[in-house]
C-alpha cells in the first residue's frame, strides 16, 4: 500500500535578535504540532485535513482524538455513496468497508442505502460509527453531479489523493483491502457480533470445551472483545479457524481440494508443535465437513452447528488465533478480522493483482506451504 512520505523541513540558522527568535520559536512550535498531527498512524480516528496556519484552531493539539464530525478544525468536502447490493454478505462487507475507508480518508460524508444498512445491522453491531458522518436521505437527494466509479478488486489509489473527488458512488464489488486497511481496527469494531450472536457462540464454546475443562467458568458474552480474549486464553489451546466454500465453487473449479485442508492443518500442527492445536470449521457444506473431518477420534476438529447463521459462523471464526481459508470474500473476512497467521488456497484465482486482494500476512499456498508472515 503506498505511503505518503513525511515532510522534511530544513532550517537555515542565521544570527537573529532575541525578539525574532521568540517569534520564530512560537511559529515553529505551531508548525511542529501540525506536522506531528498529520503523521498520526492509521489506528487513530484522524482524517486528512487542511489547517490555516494563520488562524489555528483552538483545540488543534487535541483534534486527533476526535471524530471528524466533532472536530471544529475539520470541514466536510465530499460525499461517498454506496447504494448497490450485488453479491452476498462478504461482498457487501467489502463495499461498505471501502466506502467507509474512502470517507474517512477524505473526510467525506457517507451515504449507505437503508436496505443495505439494515441488512448489515442484522448481522453486526455496526458501531462505533459516528452518526454525524452519515448523509441523510434528504441531503443525499439534494446531491448533483455524482460520479460513478466501478471496480472489482483493483486498488483505486488515485482516490486517496487530496481532493480526488466531490461526490462519488461506488459500483461493482471493491474487493481490495487497501481501500480501508488504514482503518483496520475501526472496521473490526464495526463488524462485531450482535448480542444474540455472541450468546449463541459463547454457549457453543462452553459446550465443546466442557469435556476437557469441566471447571472452567462460562465464557463472557457481554462484548466480542471480552469473549475473544477469554476464548483465546482460557483453555491453553491454539485455535485455528477454517472456512471451506464448496457448493457454488465446484462447478467453476474454485473449490479447494481436501488435500489442501489436510496439508494446511498439518502445517499448523507442526508450526505450533509445542502447543495444543484445535480446529474450528465452518462451511456452506457442513455435511461434507462432517463426512470428511468430523470423524476425528481425538476430537481436534469442531464443526460449527448447522443452525448457526452466516453471522454466527463468521464471528466464531474471528475469535480464533489463526486461519485457513479457501476462496471467496466470506473466508477473506473471517481471516482478516481474526488476524494471526493465514493460509489461503492458490486455487482461488482472484481477478486482480495479489497485492491488491491479499494482505501481506495472507500466505497463498501452492504445491508446498510457503514461509508465513505473522501479524499481531
Amino acid at each position: 500500500m503506498p505511503k505518503t512520505s513525511s515532510q522534511q523541513i530544513n532550517i537555515i540558522q542565521n544570527p537573529i535578535s532575541t525578539t525574532t527568535k521568540s517569534t520564530i520559536t512560537t511559529i515553529s512550535n505551531q508548525i511542529t504540532s501540525i506536522i506531528n498531527l498529520s503523521n498520526i498512524t492509521s489506528t487513530t480516528t484522524r482524517t486528512t485535513t487542511t489547517i490555516d496556519i494563520g488562524k489555528p484552531c483552538d483545540n488543534v493539539s487535541e483534534s486527533h482524538q476526535l471524530n471528524a464530525s466533532q472536530n471544529p478544525c475539520e470541514q466536510v468536502r465530499c460525499n461517498v455513496i454506496y447504494r448497490g447490493s450485488g453479491g452476498r454478505l462478504g461482498n457487501r462487507m467489502f463495499m461498505f468497508a471501502s466506502a467507509y475507508g474512502l470517507a474517512r480518508t477524505q473526510n467525506c460524508r457517507l451515504y449507505v442505502a437503508p436496505p443495505i444498512l439494515t441488512e448489515l445491522s442484522a448481522n453486526f453491531q455496526m458501531i462505533p460509527i459516528d452518526s454525524k458522518m452519515y448523509l441523510s436521505d434528504e441531503d443525499y437527494n439534494k446531491l448533483h453531479n455524482i460520479e460513478i466509479k466501478s471496480t472489482t478488486c483493483t486498488f483505486q489509489h488515485e482516490l486517496l489523493r487530496p481532493n480526488a473527488f466531490k461526490n462519488i458512488e461506488l459500483g461493482g464489488y471493491w474487493q481490495s483491502y487497501l481501500h480501508f486497511d488504514a482503518f483496520r481496527e475501526e472496521i473490526r469494531e464495526i463488524f462485531t457480533g450482535r448480542n444474540d450472536t455472541l450468546q449463541r457462540v459463547a454457549n457453543y464454546f462452553n459446550y465443546i470445551t466442557q469435556p476437557f475443562c469441566p471447571t472452567c467458568l462460562p465464557l463472557p458474552n457481554t462484548t466480542q472483545k471480552e469473549l475473544r480474549q477469554a476464548f483465546r486464553t482460557r483453555y491453553n489451546i491454539t485455535w485455528v479457524g477454517i472456512h471451506i466454500r464448496r457448493l457454488d465453487f465446484r462447478g467453476i473449479g474454485y473449490a479447494s481440494d481436501t488435500d489442501y485442508i489436510y496439508r494446511a492443518m498439518t502445517y499448523f500442527r507442526r508450526r505450533y508443535h509445542d502447543q495444543r492445536v484445535r480446529f474450528l470449521m465452518a462451511s456452506d457444506d457442513k455435511t461434507y465437513c462432517h463426512e470428511v473431518f468430523g470423524k476425528n477420534r481425538f476430537k481436534k476438529v469442531f464443526i460449527l452447528p448447522h443452525d448457526f447463521s452466516q453471522a454466527d459462523d463468521l464471528i466464531a471464526l474471528t475469535l480464533c488465533h489463526h486461519s485457513i481459508v479457501t476462496g471467496g470474500t466470506y473466508g477473506f473476512w473471517s481471516a482478516y478480522l481474526a488476524g494471526g497467521d493465514v493460509l489461503h488456497d492458490i486455487k482461488y484465482q482472484a481477478v486482480c493483482a495479489r497485492a491488491d486482494y491479499y494482505p501481506p500476512w495472507f500466505v497463498v499456498v501452492g504445491p508446498t506451504v510457503e514461509k508465513i508472515h505473522k501479524v499481531k
